[in-house]
């Protein structure tokens, strides 16, 4: 009898979950203005049911969720968007009903949106277009160009020397379809890791409002360059310059991509870095700390940031670091 209630209410439930997925999702699509909102909430159903159920349930609900979806608007978009919305909603449920420390959970979900974002656009590209992926990037470079061009126009018209129009001509010259596809896996995992963290934010709002435990998000001001992560990323950039010494296609892939990862990693680091020490031991307050940020960040002074990035992976300043613990 007790088996024959649960049943009954894991079928509610996920009939619940289903109808909440398939209405979010056609809002995001008919009401675009929505979308970026829409995007973050749309895992929530299914995280909860993962939670208060088990992995069978809730796959079964993403299921007939893109077919319903299907049904209602397009199969190709059903079948890429279902995908990425499962893969994150099943990452952050197992997290949370495991207790999985927020560091653990953000790399999960990385890698979730990492392999849903890389699933769902490739459907999308390869399906819709006839082209293919790099067709589709040397169209959006074309259409780059094509602006930059008019901008360089309207700047020779405005009486701008052709000195000062040198970086223009630069940046058209760097910005080719080859040099995009090198970035798109590091631009991929990049954004997959900040995505991450606001959807566990968003999300953790949610459920602590219905009385689920969630790890508290780390304070910004806590962030910190793993050691391991960063040798990792290291070494993919040593083995990307081995293997373009050799010609080797990859070789442009890894650098490219290892490159932006440790750029951002390393700011983010060393913003965190200096935002600790403004609070701690200049006791400045958030808002001015802001503003500080916001008006050097996008300067020169980036530079500083990541060296300082660099600097606290090495000798981790703040004592962060778990694995240098283990190591003591």
């Amino acid at each position: 009898m007790q088996n024959k209630t649960y049943n009954t209410r894991a079928l509610a439930e996920a009939g619940l979950t289903i109808a909440l997925t398939v209405i979010i999702m056609l809002v995001n699509i008919y009401v675009p203005i929505v979308s970026v909102v829409a995007n973050f909430i749309v895992p929530i159903p299914i995280t909860i049911l993962y939670i208060r159920h088990n992995y069978k349930v809730t796959l079964i609900s993403v299921i007939a969720s893109g077919i319903f979806i299907a049904m209602f608007y397009n199969p190709i978009y059903a079948i890429s968007s279902i995908i990425m919305v499962g893969f994150t909603g099943v990452a952050l449920g197992y997290c949370v009903k495991n207790k999985k420390s927020f560091g653990t959970t953000i790399i999960f979900l990385s890698i979730a949106m990492a392999l849903g974002t890389t699933i769902y656009t490739t459907i999308y590209i390869v399906l819709m277009s006839n082209d293919g992926i790099y067709g589709f990037v040397s169209k959006i470079v074309q259409n780059f160009n094509q602006s930059m061009e008019i901008s360089k126009s309207i700047y020779q018209q405005a009486g701008v020397s052709s000195s000062q129009l040198a970086s223009i001509e630069d940046l058209v010259k760097m910005f080719t379809p080859e040099y995009i596809m090198r970035l798109i896996p590091g631009v991929i995992i990049a954004s997959s890791v900040i995505l991450a963290y606001l959807n566990y934010t968003i999300t953790r709002a949610v459920l602590k409002k219905l009385k689920y435990e969630v790890n508290e998000a780390k304070p910004f001001n806590q962030w910190y360059m793993n050691t391991r992560i960063g040798t990792l990323v290291g070494v993919t950039l040593v083995l990307g310059i081995l293997f373009n010494r050799n010609n080797m296609a990859i070789g442009q892939y890894l650098i490219n991509s290892s490159g932006l990862i440790l750029e951002l990693v390393f700011l983010l680091d060393g913003v965190s870095l200096v935002t600790y020490y403004l609070m701690n031991r200049y006791k400045v307050s958030k808002k001015i700390i802001v503003l500080i940020i916001v008006f050097t960040v996008m300067t020169k002074l980036s530079l500083v940031y990541g060296l300082a990035g660099f600097i606290d992976m090495v000798f981790d300043f703040r004592k962060l670091d778990p694995y240098r613990k283990l190591k003591k």
